[in-house]
């Protein structure tokens, strides 16, 4: 809201008076990262990723808290959240270390989810997408045409997608 925002100092996220700068509350069990772990739902709720690479939402009365997504998939974390204002869709970005011939190569994914945890696409969605779309993905948005916008830091690019997961181009 105007008067409030969501920040993280990299251990914790803290809601902040934007008048005063005074701390209204926190959530210390965050994922501990200089990724963006954290989005802001239609309803204002807080939805983040936890420690265990749980998505998390923290209702308005920073109590009761909703596993939208567990994490199961021990071969894949994720990096970065967003909440979608015009569908409430969930975009995860993911990552996992792959093994075998060249080392410390990683392979990225953005997942997206409907408001209730249900998974409803993958990006890339098939092999005509190139394997190397995503390695390490760290910021997710959407634009005003539902293209999906990653900051991937591996890549040193900003991968640009269609809604369907069809990859436009990469700055």
């Amino acid at each position: 809201t105007p008067d409030r925002v969501w920040v993280s100092d990299g251990d914790n996220l803290i809601l902040t008076d934007t008048a005063t700068g005074k701390q209204l509350h926190s959530v210390e069990h965050s994922l501990e990262s200089g990724t963006g772990i954290h989005t802001v739902n239609c309803d204002g709720e807080l939805i983040y990723i936890d420690k265990e690479f749980n998505i998390i939402k923290l209702c308005n009365d920073m109590k009761t808290t909703t596993t939208l997504i567990k994490h199961t998939d021990k071969t894949w974390e994720s990096l970065c959240v967003y909440c979608s204002p015009s569908s409430g869709d969930l975009l995860v970005g993911m990552y996992r270390e792959d093994t075998g011939k060249s080392k410390n190569k990683r392979t990225g994914k953005v997942m997206r989810y409907d408001n209730t945890g249900k998974h409803k696409q993958t990006i890339p969605h098939n092999d005509n997408t190139p394997h190397t779309l995503y390695e390490y993905p760290v910021f997710i948005t959407e634009n005003n045409n539902g293209d999906v916008l990653v900051s991937d830091v591996d890549r040193h690019a900003v991968v640009v997608t269609s809604g369907e997961g069809v990859h436009r181009f990469s700055y």
